[in-house]
């Protein structure tokens, strides 16, 4: 490194929502690029766009890593507002359009000269500074394009129409936005190889998934005599939607018939009203809780039955990291590395059944694999492994 690269430089930090506190596996990957922008030594100032104006929440909880934090207020009806617009007079994609902010695009455009770097969090972000003539990183995050392309086979009614209309709109965006920064960075090797093919394989766009902290002191409780499932997630998200729906209706009633205790807790905010519709004697529908440990821990098997979805499933490296047994589909272990300590992938109801009732009969079995999972996310996903990473995109 040369001597005048040790200067520290200012990094504007640019987000679409609220990245405190932290409620979801959006609010993980921002968090998760503060905190190393901060620890290698840069100054971080952060804005964002929030529903509310909840600056001071914000402040209070990363005030140790932001210099400076703006939050530009949008109600949800300005958003809803905008969308529709934009439905008739662009072709950006609707949720570009629902968090457009006006004032925060001005804002950018007046101060952006004061920083060194420009980094956004996803596509929603990149509006703001992807006509800028200064040194830009986009963290792409997901892959929309692909995301909403499978979400559309499963969403009914209006929602069809919208992930209809939004896959090609964000395809073409993507595309588009593509050359327009210095760098690009993207959580799974499957998002990305999806958006390069689009591009005809020239996009240079580098890996780095999100880091999964070691919790230490906890222990599962792993009672042989409880039967119990845990799915945890945001629960207005439709990948989430759908993988519970599915379960519940396909898997869940051959279990109950073999395991007549079992209970399966779905836990995770904002639960829309297809999810709460789920519950019953054998299904608990948690909405938000305080600490998801309070029922991974008493969990049998972690579930992560996805049907649809991009980028990597922070749920099963949680569950993971506290050495529980997770059962996934092909699609939820897209981007996670194969290697000793992977969660269960199963493909088709049978297969899942199986290797369920396989998990829920071996207790034993399941505290020996926990500690290899342990050790699979130290190996692959630990902080300092994914921390270096990025310090060698930046530096590269």
């Amino acid at each position: 490194m040369h001597p005048e690269r040790k200067i520290m430089k200012k990094v504007l930090f640019l987000n679409s929502r609220s990245p405190f506190p932290i409620r979801d596996g959006a609010a993980i990957g921002t968090n998760q690029y503060l905190r190393f922008f901060h620890d290698l030594g840069y100054e971080v100032d952060l804005a964002y766009v929030s529903e509310r104006d909840d600056a001071e929440v914000v402040k209070a909880g990363l005030k140790d890593i932001c210099r400076n934090i703006f939050c530009f207020p949008l109600p949800t009806w300005q958003s809803y507002l905008k969308s529709m617009t934009g439905l008739l007079t662009n072709s950006r994609p609707l949720q570009v359009n629902y968090y457009h902010s006006r004032k925060l695009d001005r804002w950018v455009r007046a101060h952006a000269s004061a920083y060194d770097i420009l980094y956004c969090q996803n596509m929603r972000a990149a509006q703001y500074i992807c006509d800028i003539e200064q040194y830009k990183i986009w963290n792409i995050v997901d892959a929309f394009s692909m995301n909403y392309q499978s979400a559309k086979m499963f969403a009914k009614g209006m929602w069809h129409w919208i992930y209809k209309i939004d896959s090609r709109r964000c395809c073409r965006y993507e595309q588009q936005l593509l050359g327009k920064f210095d760098k690009k960075l993207i959580v799974s090797k499957k998002d990305r190889d999806f958006i390069v093919e689009k591009a005809g394989g020239t996009a240079d766009i580098t890996v780095i998934e999100n880091y999964t902290l070691i919790p230490e002191g906890k222990q599962l409780d792993n009672d042989p005599h409880v039967h119990n499932l845990v799915f945890v997630g945001a629960m207005n998200y439709e990948p989430n939607v759908t993988a519970v729906t599915y379960f519940c209706k396909q898997i869940l009633p051959k279990l109950i018939s073999l395991y007549p205790d079992l209970k399966f807790y779905i836990v995770g905010k904002t639960p829309t009203s297809a999810v709460r519709s789920l519950q019953s004697e054998y299904v608990e529908v948690t909405g938000w809780v305080d600490d998801t440990w309070d029922y991974i821990k008493r969990a049998s098997v972690v579930v992560a039955p996805m049907l649809t979805g991009s980028g990597i499933q922070n749920k099963i490296l949680q569950a993971l990291s506290v050495g529980a047994s997770v059962v996934t589909t092909s699609t939820g272990f897209e981007g996670l590395a194969r290697d000793e300590g992977q969660p269960h992938v199963v493909d088709g109801d049978d297969e899942m059944i199986r290797q369920i009732s396989f998990l829920l009969d071996h207790p034993e079995l399941r505290m020996q694999e926990g500690q290899k999972s342990i050790a699979y996310i130290r190996k692959h996903y630990s902080l300092e492994v994914i921390r270096e990473k990025f310090r060698a995109f930046l530096e590269g």
